[in-house]
């Protein structure tokens, strides 16, 4: 039995009269992977920097392995949570090698010489498929799939606890992108590590993760195992996301399905309902009245929904 390595307790973050994470409550096991969908703008990105420590929340606790997540200052410190993101160019200096880009990371992990961290560094690149000589290049000789993998050593070289992939594959072209999943899968096979993958694309999260977490408005509408979500959604908004994932694909004619409506997930101030309330087609009453809270629906699968359904059969809760 695997213990939690992370642990979300009522986790918000407010700007002003903006709520861009409201009230979230999750945990992560030891060596799982864990998707968390929504459409851009829900707050993915904003939990995401909370639990890398890189912004403080308004309320509510981060734990991993029961400490509150925060940037260690100092050199030697450990990046207990390490996060790669969409564009790793943006955060890589482009004159430097990708040697020293690397060196840099792993210096301020952990005391070695140039010597051995060219050793350390080697073997690294070795895991993410990147050749040696490619340590003498600089960044902006890099091609997209070959900077994001270096981002992915970075990463590792600070002995993380958790790592967080957010949209790490959405700028790169399919064949890469596949190429990108599968030295993901392999990883965390051979290191036994801990994702949470941020991602508006369900196909690729159903690719990588056990459990799916879909985010509306800064809320998390739907858990469950990915089986559970990609199958039997129980959440209007989740239903919506999978509709909008299968029109992407051909039919047989090979035409595009019409793509479906998706309401806006940008955050708005504090609502009294249901935040799906204006889009819902199951709505009543009640759910202008009271915000819905996640509820069990099933074995390890909850939904914040007055109305669950499966297959437009109403779950009784």
């Amino acid at each position: 039995m695997h213990s939690n390595i992370l642990t979300i307790e009522n986790l918000t973050k407010r700007y002003e009269e903006l709520t861009a994470v409201d009230n979230v409550s999750f945990s992560i096991q030891e060596g799982e992977s864990i998707g968390l969908v929504g459409e851009s703008g829900c707050g993915k990105s904003t939990l995401a920097r909370l639990l890398s420590g890189l912004e403080a929340p308004s309320s509510g606790k981060a734990l991993l392995n029961g400490k509150p997540i925060r940037i260690e200052k100092g050199r030697g410190r450990k990046h207990r949570v390490n996060m790669v993101f969409q564009d790793p160019s943006d955060t890589f200096a482009k004159h430097m090698t990708v040697f020293a880009c690397l060196y840099e990371a792993l210096s301020h992990t952990r005391k070695t010489s140039k010597a051995e961290g060219k050793s350390i560094i080697r073997e690294t690149l070795r895991m993410v498929e990147i050749p040696e000589e490619y340590m003498h290049r600089r960044v902006r000789q890099l091609s997209g799939g070959e900077c994001q993998r270096v981002a992915i050593a970075r990463a590792l070289l600070t002995e993380p606890h958790l790592l967080i992939f957010d949209e790490a594959t959405s700028a790169l072209d399919v064949t890469v992108q596949a190429q990108i999943l599968r030295l993901l899968v392999r990883l965390k096979q051979e290191k036994k590590s801990t994702y949470l993958f941020i991602s508006h694309d369900l196909a690729l999260v159903s690719c990588l993760c056990s459990r799916v977490l879909v985010m509306y408005r800064g809320k998390l509408v739907e858990c469950g195992t990915t089986e559970c979500i990609m199958n039997y959604p129980l959440h209007p908004y989740t239903e919506l996301l999978i509709s909008c994932a299968e029109a992407f694909m051909l039919d047989t004619s090979g035409t595009n399905k019409e793509l479906p409506a998706i309401p806006s997930a940008e955050l708005n101030a504090e609502e009294s309902g249901c935040c799906f309330l204006a889009s819902c087609g199951r709505r009543r009453q009640v759910c202008a009245e009271k915000r819905p809270q996640l509820t069990e629906c099933g074995p390890g699968h909850q939904a914040a929904c007055f109305f669950p359904y499966i297959n437009n059969e109403r779950i009784n809760r």
